[in-house]
Order: structure tokens, then C-alpha cells, then sequence
């Protein structure tokens, strides 16, 4: 019984302390764990994405330490596993802080149930550097041992 109940606690302050939050401008948004995808550029910078909520809206949120100060611009391409192309054209907020650059995107729930039927290959995505140029970026669900399983992570997240 003890060991029933000790266990249960455990899930539960973990379940707690599992919350992470998502910050940008003066909002803040309950988020995954945040994941590193691998640039293909050789010498590039990793992108880290992450799954956001705000009521019954999901986001697709991207961030990444650029070279030169830089702001996502335009449309996000997410590429999956069984060749859907997954087109965000809705950027709903961009932000350079710290020498991040960050933006979130806006996905509807057909592009969600898509992205939990097949795993996230690679992101294609545009920064505008110094408010001049706009420079195309990919990176990759890569990882150093295994790629992050994506379709249980957003099944998790938006149950």
C-alpha cells in the first residue's frame, strides 16, 4: 500500500513540476519540452521547436541563436516522414530578444492531426537578417542517437 502511494506522489509531482511555459513579448504559452532539430547548413545554427497551446488553439513555436541579428520572416515549411508537405503561413508572433530569434506559428487542426500521423522530418524556414536580406534556413529531426518521435509527443500534449 505504502509503496502504491508513494508512487502515486511521485507521478504527480512530476506531473506538477512538468509544466513548461513559453515566453514571448508579454505573453506567455503551456508548451512541450523543447527540441533541438540540426541544421543542415554545415557550420549552421540548430533550430528548437516546440508545441504550444492557448485555449483550443496550437501553435508550432521555433527559435534559434543566428549569427547576425535576425527575425523570422514569411512562411514555415514542416516536411513529414510520409512526404506531407505542412505550409504556416500564419505567423502570429516574432520576437529577437537576447540574441534569440523566435517566432510562433499559428497551426490548424488539420495540420495537427497530420503531424500525429507521421513523424516530423525537417523545417524549412526564412530569417530576414538585419531587416535586408532574407536568408532560407533548414534543419532536421536528426539527433545524435535516435530522431525525437513527434507524433506521440503532440498526442501527449493535446489531449
Amino acid at each position: 500500500m505504502k509503496k502504491a502511494l508513494i508512487i502515486s506522489i511521485l507521478f504527480f509531482v512530476i506531473k506538477a513540476n512538468g509544466q513548461n511555459l513559453f515566453f514571448i513579448g508579454e505573453k506567455s504559452y503551456p508548451c512541450t519540452e523543447s527540441i533541438s532539430l540540426q541544421s543542415n547548413k554545415e557550420e549552421g545554427k540548430d533550430l528548437n521547436v516546440l508545441f504550444a497551446k492557448d485555449n483550443s488553439k496550437a501553435y508550432f513555436v521555433v527559435n534559434t541563436k543566428p549569427s547576425l541579428n535576425s527575425e523570422f520572416s514569411g512562411k514555415l515549411i514542416i516536411y513529414l516522414d510520409d512526404g506531407t508537405v505542412i505550409t504556416c503561413n500564419d505567423i502570429s508572433e516574432y520576437d529577437y530578444v537576447d540574441n534569440i530569434a523566435k517566432a510562433v506559428y499559428a497551426l490548424t487542426k488539420e495540420q495537427l492531426n497530420k503531424m500525429r500521423n507521421s513523424n516530423l522530418n525537417t523545417v524549412r524556414y526564412t530569417l530576414n537578417v538585419l531587416g535586408v536580406k532574407e536568408v532560407n534556413h533548414s534543419a532536421s529531426n536528426k539527433g545524435s542517437s535516435t530522431k525525437t518521435n513527434f507524433p506521440d509527443l503532440i498526442s501527449e500534449f493535446f489531449k
